[in-house]
């Protein structure tokens, strides 16, 4: 019957719109695994998606939630992109976490009629980014075109609105309207059967409706009543006027149409059975109307299975391209454990040949210790009908290596035997793991390190002696002083060893001038774990150079010499004073010489001699192998320390801006800056706060901390820049050179200082003209 006819067409038209939806919505899901939205590198995932673009004639699109675009492959990467409505196809994405198909809608940047699927991409199972694939209105009109209909007949594609997306009749005028309200109303439900209601033409007609599974889009064949009535009635005027004769010559042909109906009939059963094989039909015999009239319906048939199979072809062929060039690990299965297609990244990196792994079993068996990898479960994932996360697992390689997988498998529909298809994605994760148990190490280590400086100064401040309170600072603050200068050259060397000649320089000059002492010796690093106790070695040897020795007077000189022992390797170091104040043997030992003995012999295990000359002292260490390089690791010269060692008194009423977040370091700052005569505003600890502070009261000049609660203090040299105050910063940076170029030449104090340098530094901030402070842009 006819009817039987309508809806057998709008079903079969359905089928072939779901199959295009499926097609478009697997590369989706594939983009939304890639490797460069999970780093959250989009301008890879442009280059990527341009690919796709390209390959399949799909433009994507990539959103925030709140529908800002950030990838449109339309339009170069880096181009400003507008912000798009938001669409109920988003809203239903993000609540549901599934892909949806949107109504006709006008895009954004192309400002063109068309359609998408908005696919969730869900991170930390919470939807991060909404990925939108444009849906070609010309590749669906090409499913309505009338040839592929019986004469007369209409078909077209509706959207959820009642919008029309396509028609074989009048579709390019008719594309993006709605139907009346009175035939919307009627259809809308997807009614069952068959309906005679007036179609948009205003005709009446049979109409049937299928609903599209993916999109709920409604598909609709229609067949005017002037189709419907004229072959009945035709063939009753017929029957009429030639009934007499008919029946007068019936038994005279009854026989001979017996015998010419046989040969038609056996070649149209000859043409059923090639078309169930797909082969060309044979030659029908013509001569009988109704024979003929099977014949081209089976000729029909066999067009539109092939134009199928030929469209199934190419979105199979698509498909495989995106999957093969997928830059993850890719592969596609049926539900009976044969694997369809593997793209080159699995083969690459598992190792293993694409006949080594003909089968999922096959695959497991190989990759994974007892079988223990994921297991796709089709009907969970079939009927969800959506991606599902199926773990980390150890992958091994064909080289019997050891891998992390992440993996995730989605539906993809059916191959053309009827078996269940599900696209496996893997992403490793191995260097990403490897990485992060380095990272754990590291900060293993570095908490290590700091537990021990901390450890050391604990023991400075316990075993420090000082007839006054102020000695005593002086003392634990130069002695911590050491340890902080050690520690800034093992940073700049990355912890590899501290250059001794460096060392041995930034102890001296922190006492005296460059022109009072003389130091040579071959290229030698101290390794990084004895780098802080020679360093407070020669600490210990300069300061009691400066107070007892031979620093202790202008004419007074230091000369340092090392070699290397070529008989048994050893270093050994000389220490000279000549020019201070005559030497006599001391009658107790010291506490800093105590330091000396403890740390060369009990620490390092090498030996040290001294000689109390009436010249100066003669001071002799020899340390074993293991403490020290021949390679020449040179650190950072030191910042150079100013011209005038002994700076004027301020004037009174000078105003000094402390900026500093820690409340002790700042406290002490205050105290030495007060000390010296300075008037001090703060300190502070935040940015807006200094830059109140300096608006409102002006100082002449300012110290910064660069990091403030995790912000830096350049908005405050800015205005300080601007008002023409000259400052300094005073932070826990070796060099802030790689931070802003225009701090160059802006004076930079390590912490920790002692009161003695902060002050002259202050006080040779104070000497430079308005115009020397260095301007930041």
């Amino acid at each position: 019957m006819i009817e039987d006819q309508v809806q057998d067409r709008a079903r079969l038209l359905a089928e072939d719109i779901d199959r295009e939806l499926a097609r478009i919505l697997a590369v989706g899901e594939v983009l939304a695994l890639s490797e460069s939205l999970t780093s959250d590198d989009l301008a890879s995932f442009h280059d990527y998606a341009t690919k796709v673009r390209d390959l399949l004639g799909t433009n994507v699109l990539l959103r925030d939630l709140a529908s800002q675009q950030l990838v449109n492959t339309r339009v170069p990467w880096g181009n400003p992109l507008p912000r798009n409505p938001i669409f109920d196809a988003d809203r239903a994405a993000i609540s549901t976490r599934l892909p949806k198909f949107s109504n006709l809608l006008t895009g954004a940047v192309a400002r063109t009629r068309l359609l998408i699927v908005v696919v969730p991409v869900i991170r930390n199972d919470e939807v991060k980014y909404l990925l939108s694939l444009t849906i070609s209105l010309e590749r669906l009109q090409s499913i309505f075109t009338p040839d592929r209909l019986p004469p007369g007949w209409i078909a077209g594609l509706i959207d959820r609105t009642g919008t029309i997306i396509a028609r074989s009749k009048s579709g390019d005028e008719l594309v993006g309207t709605k139907l009346p309200d009175e035939v919307w109303t009627k259809v809308r439900d997807v009614p069952e059967g068959v309906q005679h209601i007036a179609n948009i033409d205003r005709f009446m007609s049979l109409q049937s409706y299928q609903r599209s599974e993916y999109s709920g889009w409604l598909v609709g064949v229609s067949v005017p009543d002037a189709l419907v009535n004229s072959a009945p009635q035709r063939t009753l005027t017929l029957f009429a006027a030639g009934g007499l004769l008919l029946f007068l010559l019936g038994l005279a042909v009854a026989l001979a149409l017996a015998r010419g109906l046989a040969m038609p009939i056996t070649q149209l059963a000859a043409a059923a059975r090639a078309l169930g094989l797909g082969r060309p039909l044979s030659a029908v015999y013509p001569g009988v109307a109704e024979i003929r009239a099977v014949d081209e319906a089976l000729r029909d048939t066999a067009d539109l299975i092939g134009r199928r199979t030929a469209d199934l072809r190419d979105s199979e062929t698509r498909l495989r391209r995106v999957v093969e060039g997928a830059p993850f690990p890719a592969i596609v299965h049926a539900e009976d454990g044969e694997i369809i297609h593997v793209n080159r990244a699995w083969l690459d990196a598992s190792g293993y040949s694409r006949a080594e792994i003909p089968t999922m079993s096959d695959w497991s068996s190989r990759a994974f210790h007892d079988n223990a990898g994921p297991s796709s479960n089709f009907d969970r994932l079939h009927a969800l009908d959506r991606p599902l996360e199926e773990g980390e697992h150890a992958v091994v390689t064909s080289e019997g290596l050891e891998r992390a997988w992440a993996f995730r498998s989605a539906p993809i529909g059916r191959d053309g035997g009827g078996r269940r298809l599900v696209v496996t994605m893997a992403v490793d994760l191995t260097e990403r793991k490897d990485a992060e148990a380095r990272l754990r190490l590291l900060m293993g280590e570095v908490d290590h390190r700091a537990k021990n400086a901390l450890a050391v100064v604990q023991s400075i401040v316990i075993l420090s002696r000082a007839e006054s309170p102020a000695d005593f600072a002086e003392v634990v603050q130069g002695r911590v002083a050491a340890i902080a200068r050690a520690h800034t050259l093992l940073a700049n060397t990355r912890w590899s060893g501290a250059d001794l000649t460096t060392m041995i320089r930034q102890e001296l000059e922190a006492h005296t001038t460059p022109g009072r002492m003389d130091i040579s010796g071959v290229p030698v690093t101290i390794v990084a774990t004895s780098a802080q106790a020679m360093s407070i070695v020669l600490h210990e040897l300069t300061i009691n150079a400066a107070k007892h020795g031979s620093l202790s007077k202008a004419t007074g000189r230091v000369a340092v010499a090392f070699e290397v022992d070529q008989r048994n390797g050893t270093l050994v170091l000389n220490w000279e004073e000549n020019g201070g104040p005559t030497v006599n043997t001391p009658k107790r030992r010291g506490f800093g010489t105590l330091i000396i003995e403890r740390t060369i012999r009990n620490q390092l295990g090498g030996e040290e001699d001294r000689q109390w000359d009436p010249a100066g002292l003669r001071f002799r260490m020899v340390l074993p192998a293991h403490h020290f390089m021949t390679s020449g690791i040179v650190s950072a010269a030191p910042m150079p320390r100013p011209a005038n060692d002994e700076p004027t008194r301020p004037s009174s009423g000078v105003r000094v801006l402390l900026v500093e977040d820690e409340a002790l370091t700042a406290l002490a700052m205050a105290h030495a800056v007060e000390e010296a005569g300075y008037q001090v505003l703060g300190p502070v600890g935040r940015a807006q706060d200094a830059i109140d502070m300096a608006q409102t009261t002006r100082p002449d000049v300012a110290v910064l901390d660069f990091n403030l609660l995790g912000q830096t203090s350049l908005p405050i040299a800015r205005v300080l820049a601007s008002m023409g105050v000259p400052f300094l910063f005073c932070t826990g940076y070796d060099s802030l050179n790689g931070v802003d170029p225009d701090l160059r030449d802006v004076t930079v104090l390590t912490k920790p200082v002692s009161p003695a340098d902060l002050t002259t530094a202050i006080s040779t901030l104070l000497t430079v003209e308005a115009g020397g402070v260095t301007s930041l842009r």
